[in-house]
């Protein structure tokens, strides 16, 4: 997915319930460009009504305006189970785990889209997943540059 920062759709008006919300639980912040990037973990979604879970995301955020976010989620099966009135155990036994949660997934979304890049095989260390993260947002925005840490 290659973004337009100029002309891309704020996410704060996209139609999907699983886009992280920029300003939550935000570990660290970058600079690259004339971008802002927000490393998340655990963040919320933007709708209550979500039945996701977002271990880690990357929020971009161009000239006031969120329009880009990467993040690795995966289905919270505790919040699916009474919405489809099916008891967790019998979820669990379906997805074929005994936690909580479904596979992880890399996930994009920008330019009014919402994009799979399949399951995430990663270590799950923060300096790995941000690198991660990054080298993503860098390849959605066409950036050579190395992104800056910026203070909190």
């Amino acid at each position: 997915m290659i973004i337009d920062r100029k002309n891309a759709p704020s996410l704060l008006d996209s139609d999907f319930d699983s886009v992280p919300r920029p300003d939550s639980a935000v570990v660290s912040r970058y600079g690259v460009s004339d971008l802002e990037i927000r490393f998340q973990k655990r963040a919320e979604t933007l709708s209550e009504l979500s039945v996701v879970a977002i271990p880690y995301s990357a929020s971009v955020i161009y000239k006031d305006r969120y329009i880009f976010a990467a993040a690795i989620e995966c289905e919270d099966l505790r919040a699916m189970a009474p919405l489809m009135g099916i008891p967790l155990k019998e979820l669990q036994a379906d997805y074929g785990t005994k936690g909580f949660y479904g596979e992880k997934r890399i996930m994009l979304y920008g330019n009014g889209e919402r994009e799979s890049l399949g399951p995430y095989f990663g270590k799950e260390e923060d300096e790995e997943v941000i690198s991660f993260l990054l080298s993503l947002v860098l390849d959605s925005f066409d950036e050579i540059e190395d992104p800056v840490r910026l203070s909190n």
